[in-house]
């Protein structure tokens, strides 16, 4: 999976966490297949909660790229996409790093 966070490669130690490009921290998580960089576990919740919500919705088995624009505080607007389909979504965590606020946009 290809993963854009506010407009850098991500996903790997070297280009930052796949949900927020940050470079500290040593957790790694396998999602769909593919090894991903995260700063911290919270971070890699709350990402599998969005990739699992965005499967849900659309139905489909798995993502090519993903294109994260945002953070924490002001939620995410993001794109995700599979072969030439793409679903566009804005995504905001609670507390507990659940998808608090879903919207297609």
């Amino acid at each position: 999976m290809k993963i854009i966070v506010n407009g850098k490669e991500a996903g790997s130690k070297e280009t930052g966490c796949a949900l927020c490009g940050a470079t500290w921290g040593e957790y790694y998580e396998e999602i769909d297949g593919d090894r991903l960089f995260f700063c911290c576990d919270f971070c890699a919740l709350e990402f599998k909660n969005m990739i699992n919500e965005v499967k849900k919705r659309t139905g489909w088995s798995k993502i090519d790229e993903l294109i994260i624009n945002g953070n924490y505080y002001t939620g995410r607007t993001c794109v995700a996409k599979l072969g030439e389909k793409e679903y566009k979504f804005y995504v905001k965590f609670n507390e507990e790093g659940d998808v608090g606020i879903f919207k297609e946009v």
